[in-house]
């Protein structure tokens, strides 16, 4: 039985308290996870448009996937996670890392998932065309750690030749740079 949990329909921005956080720390790196988390549904849908350009590609997210209890941390992927990586793992495991809407019944791709290895709670918050936000409640944490972290070893070669051509040139993008090239290659 899947439980669903929504955001509080009277705040303005469910990501406002983040955000104002991140401004005030002047963290630029999770200011643009934000981007990502307010325009995941655009960023799923136009994936294969970008999927090919490494500079979008592997743009690092600032999610949090580490458990910590007792001094010791487990994480649910290694190292940073970039962009592709999320949204390829995502798409291509939806049994695992999608869920219904509860308001529509349309599939709602996650702008995270973070839970505890210890209870395999995992939660899938997501967005869905409809203006539904919230999150799905599901079991099986480790079966979701380990084909992220196999996505993210698929992944390892290619990231290291996008690292190699960085060296020459600036490459590494951001969501707001993404944002606008979406923007400008609208069909």
């Amino acid at each position: 039985m899947a439980v669903f949990y929504m955001q509080n329909a009277h705040t303005l921005d469910s990501f406002s308290k983040v955000e104002n956080e991140a401004l005030r720390l002047n963290d630029e790196f999770k200011l643009d996870t934000i981007r990502f988390f307010r325009n995941s549904v655009e960023i799923y849908r136009r994936f294969n448009e970008w999927k090919g350009m490494d500079r979008f590609y592997f743009i690092p997210l600032k999610l949090s996937m580490t458990y910590s209890v007792g001094g010791v941390s487990v994480s649910m992927a290694d190292g940073p996670v970039y962009l592709g990586t999320f949204v390829r793992t995502t798409l291509e495991h939806p049994d695992m890392f999608s869920f219904c809407c509860p308001e529509c019944g349309k599939v709602v791709y996650p702008y995270g998932y973070n839970g505890s290895p210890l209870s395999g709670r995992v939660d899938l918050q997501g967005i869905c065309n409809c203006g539904w936000q919230g999150y799905e409640i599901v079991s099986g944490w480790r079966k979701r750690s380990d084909v992220l972290k196999a996505m993210q070893a698929e992944d390892k070669l290619r990231m290291a030749k996008f690292k190699m051509k960085s060296l020459l040139k600036k490459q590494q993008s951001t969501i707001k740079e993404l944002l606008l090239w979406l923007d400008q290659n609208s069909v």
